[in-house]
């Protein structure tokens, strides 16, 4: 019997063995990317933070410088240079060209702030430039050229009413005294990306002007793809209104946007309503899909903001570069740990099951089992097939005494192994037990089969009896009749002697008396004759019972003569008999006093169970059939039997007319008679309430 491999040995040992040493790999696999990746993230974060403070502290620290220029401009202007025109444009232009970062520096003042505009109406202009509008008033503005940054071009400053580097600074001051730098939003200025940092130019508490540095992102926006490339980070930098100066993301559609007015609205306003608190947030990029890191930094100058973001994929990616091989090794292990399990358990349950189908061979009675090949192995498997193969050679010492018991021989015992060896007393205790049971059986089977021979022969001689005693009564009929007539007959004698003597006998008397003579004779005659057939068929069928001799007959023919002795009997019952045969019947050589008996038997058996309350004439019906054998189909019309006593009506004493001092053996008999007699078969078919049926068929011999 195969086992369900959940409940086999080879299932447990993978269950509780190969399985355990699977998932502790795997959990140490799983708890190493885990723990990796967390570590990973958390790093990651505050790689993410510490860039964002990085660049927002460079951004800064670049944005201080053209502060700070600005601011010692001024001061410059402040502390006597203003009004000096001359050194004022040298000045500015020593600045732009000290500072490579710088794409342009400038001077404004306030019309005729220095009361020399006039002047300066039809001022010729310098080599390089005019620094004055038409008014006269000093706007120099130095620039750098955008084809040679290493020349500097001059010309005046335009748009000072409405520009936020110039008015948006006088205005700033004029509001609320505020002499602090501003930094303008930046704008794009002959394909540039510009920012300009002014600062008031303030004497005896009043705006004579402003300085100003004009400052190019493109360095900025080198240093942040710097940055991309070495820590694979995305760079946004927000101006204090939000507008993206630079980034690092491929879309430059970006650039100079309102950040609430792009796709990055939901993030930013996410960032924004952060705070002051630091906290990484993980979303969905707008433009790029994936999960991403962001985090924001402020710059402390000109209130910008630094915006950074890292795809997580980058993060987790080295990890999961890490643990691919790992996790290959990792398999492979695995795989090793499975196969070697798998071979060995294999190995084992193979040699198991060969155990088991031995035992279930050796439980089953088979003891055609060989392990002699299994028993070399010095394992504990090993240990066990030895132990079964002392057990297997026990069994078949204990099978061949019991082979012998059975056959008879008495003689041959168990040898007792051990002190434990209970067994083997046993056998020879029922080996013992049994000669003597034997013994006892066969005397009581001796004397029991001399019992049932004796009842079967007193049923016999029953039978005869009765059958003597019907034919007596039926042949003393026509032996009455006959004595009668002979007495009838000498009476008639005696008186026509007397009147022969006399000589008074008549004609009519003489011929009267001859007529007398002549009927009585004719009823002697016919009276003997049916009495001579009564004892005639009396002796056969008496010879018959009595004696085993087979003899030729028809069947039908030896029936009605069977019959006849019963007619006694069957006078009593009203009961129709019909004994029919195949025609041409055949004659065939067989047992008559077998035949007879059944015959007698079942015609009883219906007579005194079938027919006991006479309410209504009965009727048998007998019919013989010949083919390859005698088939006799035998029905009578009577109370019929229950399914128990169908099933009970060939057991020998068995009877439901105890009462009346049925024996029990008439049907027994006929069982064996039809079997063992005849070599034939019976059965007995019937629905309770409709008559009994038995049919009867033996093999037919031809006549001797």
């Amino acid at each position: 019997m195969r086992l369900p491999l959940i409940h086999s040995l080879q299932g447990k040992m993978l269950l509780y063995l190969a399985l355990p040493v699977m998932l502790i790999i795997a959990s140490i696999l799983s708890y190493w990317y885990s723990t990796s990746l967390n570590q990973a993230v958390i790093q990651a974060k505050l790689n993410l933070s510490q860039t964002a403070d990085t660049i927002a502290a460079k951004v800064n620290e670049e944005t201080q410088l053209a502060v700070r220029t600005t601011e010692i401009m001024a001061l410059a202007q402040q502390n006597g240079l203003f009004g000096d025109r001359e050194a004022s444009i040298n000045f500015v232009r020593a600045v732009l060209k000290m500072n490579p970062s710088f794409v342009g520096a400038s001077f404004g003042y306030e019309p005729n702030a220095d009361n020399q505009d006039q002047a300066y109406i039809n001022a010729p202009p310098l080599k390089e430039g005019v620094y004055v509008d038409q008014t006269g008033r000093f706007l120099p503005y130095w620039h750098r050229d955008f084809n040679d940054s290493e020349r500097l071009l001059l010309e005046p400053l335009v748009d000072m009413e409405s520009s936020l580097y110039y008015e948006g600074v006088r205005q700033q001051f004029l509001r609320d005294g505020n002499t602090e730098t501003m930094i303008t939003e930046p704008y794009v200025y002959e394909g540039r990306m510009l920012v300009e940092q002014s600062s008031p130019i303030i004497i005896n508490g009043e705006f004579v002007g402003m300085a100003s540095v004009d400052r190019a992102l493109a360095d900025i926006t080198e240093f942040l793809q710097t940055i991309k490339q070495q820590l694979k980070i995305d760079v946004l930098l927000l101006s204090q209104r939000d507008n993206v100066i630079a980034t690092t993301l491929n879309h430059s559609g970006l650039k100079t946007k309102a950040i609430l007015d792009t796709d990055y609205a939901s993030i930013a306003k996410q960032l924004k309503s952060q705070g002051q608190a630091r906290e990484i947030l993980s979303a969905n990029d707008p433009f790029d899909s994936g999960i991403f890191y962001f985090d924001k930094a402020k710059v402390a100058t000109g209130h910008w903001t630094v915006i950074v973001r890292r795809s997580e994929t980058d993060i987790i990616g080295p990890i999961q570069a890490q643990f691919s091989p790992l996790l290959a090794a990792a398999f492979a292990s695995v795989l090793l740990v499975f196969l070697l399990f798998w071979y060995f358990i294999n190995r084992t349950t193979k040699r198991i099951n060969i155990a088991i189908k031995s035992v279930e061979q050796l439980a089953n009675g088979d003891l055609s089992i060989h392990v002699q090949k299994y028993m070399t192995q010095k394992d504990e498997l090993g240990t066990m097939f030895r132990s079964f193969e002392r057990l297997i050679k026990a069994s078949k010492d204990i099978d061949q005494v019991c082979s012998a018991i059975a056959a008879g021989d008495f003689s041959q015992t168990v040898s007792k192994r051990s002190p434990y060896d209970s067994l083997s007393d046993s056998i020879n205790l029922m080996s013992s037990k049994r000669h003597e049971a034997e013994q006892a059986l066969l005397e009581q089977t001796i004397e029991l089969r001399r019992t049932q021979q004796e009842l079967v022969e007193a049923e016999k001689m029953s039978s005869l009896g009765s059958l003597v005693s019907g034919v007596a009564h039926e042949v003393n009929t026509p032996l009455g009749v006959c004595v009668t007539a002979t007495s009838h007959l000498r009476e008639m004698l005696i008186e026509t002697k007397n009147k022969v003597a006399s000589g008074t006998l008549s004609k009519t008397e003489f011929s009267e008396f001859i007529s007398e003579v002549d009927l009585s004779c004719d009823i002697l005659l016919k009276n003997m004759q049916r009495a001579a057939d009564l004892i005639s068929s009396f002796k056969r069928v008496a010879v018959d019972q009595t004696t085993e001799e087979l003899r030729n007959l028809y069947v039908s023919s030896y029936f009605n003569e069977v019959l006849k002795s019963l007619y006694h009997t069957l006078k009593a019952t009203p009961v129709d008999i019909t004994i029919s045969a195949t025609e041409p019947e055949p004659e065939v050589y067989s047992d008559p006093g077998a035949l007879a008996q059944i015959f007698t038997n079942l015609v009883m058996n219906s007579i005194i169970h079938g027919f006991q309350n006479g309410s209504k004439k009965g009727q048998i019906s007998v019919h013989i059939e010949y083919s390859d054998s005698v088939c006799i189909h035998y029905q009578d019309s009577g109370q019929g039997m229950t399914d128990e006593v169908q099933k009970k009506v060939f057991d020998p004493f068995y009877t439901t007319n105890r009462a009346g001092g049925g024996s029990g053996l008439g049907m027994n008999i006929v069982y064996n008679l039809v079997v063992h007699r005849l070599k034939g078969q019976i059965a007995v078919k019937q629905k309770e309430s409709t008559g009994v049926y038995f049919f009867i068929q033996f093999p037919v011999t031809p006549p001797n």
